[in-house]
């Protein structure tokens, strides 16, 4: 038994998969377009302003495990994240094969690892949580009879920001070790925190916008830190995006900020009831297939868009298409048989409302 899902996690679901898409239009600008210095400049910003995906989608990971309830059936469970999460990765990484050619080994090697595209990595890393679900719900139920889950959270934070600061000068060399960044234990605090905000939920509401002013003004300072970690230790004229990580302290800070800003935004876009809400909930529905499936559409669109354009305007109508055409493929895709193999979820039969079936028939008649 599954409790529902809280509105607000939808809107941040659906917001995460917007930072993922931008990133990846302003990652193919910033490397493909050769922008001016001070294009430059804006582009690592705004890179850092959306910089929150993969922990926020770790976040919402930890709430909805969280809201298991009952003793679940562990081969039902991972048979239902093979069809829901593998079999979709699977396929989309064949089609990424189609244009690098990597021979069998290589190809075995990128499959595990998610390196069939830049984004791939994400899906080796958040298996993992779920592979260990029988070891996270009885240990978080356990939190909450005994009443642990504020130390439990406050240890955690220490633990992890120890641990981040330990592996972060030596994560970025060239052998193995910087596959630290696919692994669970890279982003385990983010899990945690969802699981508080899950069994502490009212709680959670209130100290996320309690906290809005504080925290804005954390966040705005972080921002600021980052981006000057970014522009001293690179020069304007070769900022290297890639070198962005989630590994090491100042931008687990920034982060986490950011992620109690997104809720509390969530949490204010879903009151307003907004056409900005459906919209949100309409993408929500897709944001996976459409996470592993848009750096497909982004490289066929990034040819017809115009050179001649400032760089961030490149960006920005790269990632709109982008976006549009993930999503609509998505929706187009789920009325299908191919639903399950490309967007890992079953086939949605759609039929027309009856008032329409009406209007249609004496279309045709009258």
């Amino acid at each position: 038994m599954k409790k529902s899902t809280p509105a607000e996690l939808t809107v941040m679901k659906s917001l995460a998969f917007l930072a993922v898409v931008f990133q990846s239009a302003l990652l193919y600008v910033m490397n493909h377009r050769s922008p001016h210095p001070e294009e430059a400049i804006m582009i690592g910003m705004l890179f850092h302003f959306v910089k929150f995906s993969a922990p926020v989608f770790v976040f919402l990971v930890g709430f909805h495990i969280s809201q298991l309830t009952e003793v679940i059936s562990y081969s039902r469970y991972m048979s239902h994240k093979w069809k829901e999460l593998i079999v979709p990765y699977i396929t989309w990484s064949s089609i990424y094969f189609v244009f690098s050619h990597p021979h069998t080994f290589e190809a075995m090697k990128q499959l595990l690892l998610g390196e069939a595209a830049p984004h791939l990595w994400y899906v080796v890393m958040i298996i993992q949580f779920h592979i260990l679900v029988v070891i996270f719900v009885p240990f978080f139920r356990w939190l909450e009879q005994k009443k642990y889950w504020k130390s439990f959270i406050t240890i955690s934070a220490l633990i992890y920001i120890s641990f981040i600061t330990f592996i972060s000068p030596i994560v970025q060399s060239e052998s193995y070790i910087h596959y630290v960044d696919r692994t669970f234990l890279a982003y385990f605090f983010y899990f945690c925190l969802g699981g508080f905000a899950a069994y502490t939920l009212p709680t959670w509401r209130k100290l996320v916008i309690r906290a809005i002013p504080l925290n804005t003004f954390l966040f705005l300072s972080l921002f600021i830190f980052v981006g000057y970690e970014l522009f001293t230790s690179q020069s304007i004229f070769s900022i290297d995006l890639t070198t962005i990580t989630y590994l090491k302290p100042s931008m687990v800070l920034y982060v986490t900020s950011e992620i109690f800003l997104l809720y509390a935004l969530s949490i204010t876009i879903v009151q307003t009831k907004s056409r900005l809400y459906t919209a949100l909930r309409f993408i929500s529905r897709y944001t996976y297939g459409a996470y592993i499936a848009h750096m497909f559409f982004l490289y066929v669109f990034a040819a017809i868009i115009s050179t001649t354009m400032y760089s961030i305007l490149q960006a920005v109508l790269l990632f709109s298409i982008t976006t549009i055409v993930s999503i609509g493929v998505c929706y187009t895709i789920h009325a299908t048989p191919l639903s399950l193999l490309f967007i890992g979820q079953v086939r949605q039969h759609r039929t027309l409302p009856i008032s329409m079936v009406s209007k249609l028939k004496k279309g045709i008649l009258g």
